[in-house]
């Protein structure tokens, strides 16, 4: 399964939601820490815990301005 996440950078913090699993979103100080945090959150969406974030390897980043 493809995801699109939309990237958001402000005061500091990048934050995205997923957008085609309405409700889906995470934060992080940094790209890889945000990368890190939509893995889980889909996973935890999803109901497959940990496997799941550690099989999605398929999400399309898209940065707003």
């Amino acid at each position: 399964m493809e995801y699109t996440a939309r990237i958001h950078h402000e005061a500091g913090t990048y934050w995205a939601a997923v957008l085609e699993l309405p409700g889906v979103f995470a934060s992080g100080d940094s790209v890889d820490e945000l990368l890190d945090g939509l893995k889980e959150a889909v996973a935890l969406h999803l109901g497959d815990g940990e496997n799941s974030a550690t099989e999605l390897s398929e999400l399309k980043l898209a940065v707003t301005a």
